[in-house]
């Protein structure tokens, strides 16, 4: 129990300053307090990070992780639990913006209203070359664009989060 303050008619923490200890911030010579879980100040920790061990994504929202790790808004379709792309549904069921071409119900790339097949996105920069560039090269495949497969003195590109050609 605290004593109420006169004025104010609210309890007071008379706990001495002096007795509790508030990590500094580690860079050089600041003397801001760190975050809390953090070993830096809110100026100089930079944007948060998920918790999930090994990765250096971003944390979504309000939660501690990555979207690829359960962070951020799910699909509200039920026992779906992938990431909702328009705040409500993932992809599968509907969320996000679509390929405007008729009949066509991809999903549409970029800042565009079209999905690859019908030209949106970033085009390969090889001459009269109209496919789509493949990650964050400026060429489609077969111009040596995208992922490479990992295994030793294979060309193809990969597939998949395991890094393979569809021969290895």
């Amino acid at each position: 129990f605290f004593p109420l303050c006169a004025e104010t008619g609210i309890s007071a923490d008379t706990t001495p300053l002096s007795t509790i200890t508030v990590k500094s911030c580690r860079m050089g010579d600041c003397d801001e307090p760190a975050d809390p879980r953090k070993l830096y100040c809110s100026k100089h920790s930079g944007p948060r990070r998920c918790e999930r061990d090994g990765c250096k994504k971003g944390a979504q929202g309000r939660t501690r992780y990555c979207i690829a790790h359960g962070g951020g808004r799910r699909c509200q379709v039920l026992g779906c639990v992938k990431g909702a792309r328009d705040g409500q549904f993932c992809a599968l069921h509907g969320g996000g913006k679509r390929c405007q071409v008729e009949f066509c119900q991809k999903l549409a790339v970029g800042k565009g209203s079209k999905c690859t097949a019908h030209g949106g996105g970033r085009r390969c920069e090889h001459e009269q070359c109209s496919k789509s560039a493949q990650s964050r090269s400026d060429f489609c495949v077969r111009h040596g664009g995208g992922r490479k497969c990992k295994q030793d003195n294979c060309c193809r590109a990969a597939q998949g989060k395991a890094g393979m050609c569809s021969a290895h």
